[in-house]
């Protein structure tokens, strides 16, 4: 069973030493600081991509790993944490190179144990970057990893055969076609609910569904997966 926000604190035991969740802060755009802050842990492991770290201190909080080419960065920003007590771990990258700084970000993450992730300032901006930011909520499905997109608007996760529960003080939620055709969908009360549906990339069914008052949604998908994108607040 999944629920959409996790507001305990989420250790994960590797190797014997007992890891934090790892959040993941990018280049895109974060408007409402103090709404993206309601999200994070006291303990969360924060690693910044590159130009991302300008986010740091809206979010009030200290890098413990930098990673990027620094083609975005400000300098006197990077300069700034390089300099704290502690100093943060900063891991330069090539310009040239196949991964995007932010998913660099998230396999080393892996590789250092973490199997719980949050993903901010993925959104707007570039929309390639977008859309390759959502990609690595596949990855790390993928891999059995736990991961939540969360941006000024919306919080978005990969679902599949696991159910997905979604709490009714949501505008809006969608059930997208991300990685494939999907079948054996079902959406339970909902407006407009689904019973061991197939969805296509060609036509996207799931957009702008409610939760029926009072009650909590359910998503899962027998055979492939999809994203599950709750809209907390319409601009």
């Amino acid at each position: 069973m999944v629920e959409f926000v996790e507001t305990s604190i989420t250790c994960h035991l590797f190797g014997g030493i007992f890891l934090k969740r790892c959040v993941i802060v990018s280049a895109g755009e974060i408007h409402d600081y103090k709404e993206t802050k309601f999200f994070l842990q006291p303990d969360d492991f924060f690693i910044f991509c590159d130009g991302g770290l300008s986010h740091a201190d809206g979010l009030c909080v200290v890098p413990e790993l930098i990673v990027g080419d620094f083609d975005s960065c400000d300098p006197a920003v990077l300069s700034k944490y390089a300099g704290t007590a502690g100093h943060p771990e900063i891991v330069k990258l090539p310009r040239e190179k196949d991964d995007t700084d932010t998913l660099y970000a998230a396999k080393l993450a892996v590789e250092r144990g973490f199997s719980d992730f949050i993903l901010l300032g993925a959104m707007g901006g570039r929309f390639d970057h977008a859309l390759a930011n959502i990609s690595i909520l596949l990855y790390l499905d993928g891999l059995g990893k736990k991961a939540i997109l969360i941006d000024d608007y919306s919080k978005m996760q990969i679902v599949g055969k696991e159910p997905l529960f979604i709490g009714d003080n949501c505008s809006y939620f969608s059930v997208l076609t991300v990685a494939g055709d999907v079948s054996g969908v079902t959406i339970k009360n909902a407006k407009y609910p689904l019973e061991n549906a197939s969805l296509s990339a060609n036509f996207q069914l799931g957009v702008s569904n409610e939760v029926l008052p009072g009650k909590v949604a359910e998503v899962c998908v027998a055979s492939g997966r999809v994203l599950v994108v709750v809209v907390t607040c319409c601009a």
